[in-house]
């Protein structure tokens, strides 16, 4: 994988860490939406967790092999957000707002795996 792609993910995996540590320093300060933040961890902590395989990244790892491990958390990602939308509540709505957020990166990472695929040879 080169070196670009390597970092992208990288700073996607890490993107979503801090934003777990924010949401949980926000429900310590802002106790009036401390619920809602409780959701934003929840479902910040379930991508760390789906996400796991890309902290312990190999850099030898093919893009082909990456666009698997992405669309797999992004088929976990759209069930899960299917979920969230039949379970409506305050920490519903801050887990399914972290979701969604995370959906966003995603699909744009998957799109840089799939040019980068495109590059290379098979």
């Amino acid at each position: 994988m080169n070196p670009s792609l390597q970092r992208a993910v990288t700073s996607f995996y890490n993107l979503i860490y801090e934003a777990q540590t924010f949401a949980t320093a926000m429900a310590r300060i802002d106790t009036a939406e401390q619920e809602h933040y409780a959701g934003r961890i929840e479902g910040l902590n379930w991508v760390l967790d789906r996400c796991q395989e890309l902290e312990d990244m190999d850099t030898n790892l093919t893009p082909s092999s990456l666009q698997r491990i992405l669309g797999e958390v992004k088929s976990d990602l759209e069930h899960e957000l299917s979920v969230q939308r039949r379970e409506k509540g305050r920490r519903a709505d801050g887990r399914e707002e972290a979701l969604n957020f995370v959906a966003d990166y995603l699909s744009s990472l998957i799109t840089a795996t799939e040019i980068e695929s495109a590059k290379t040879p098979v």
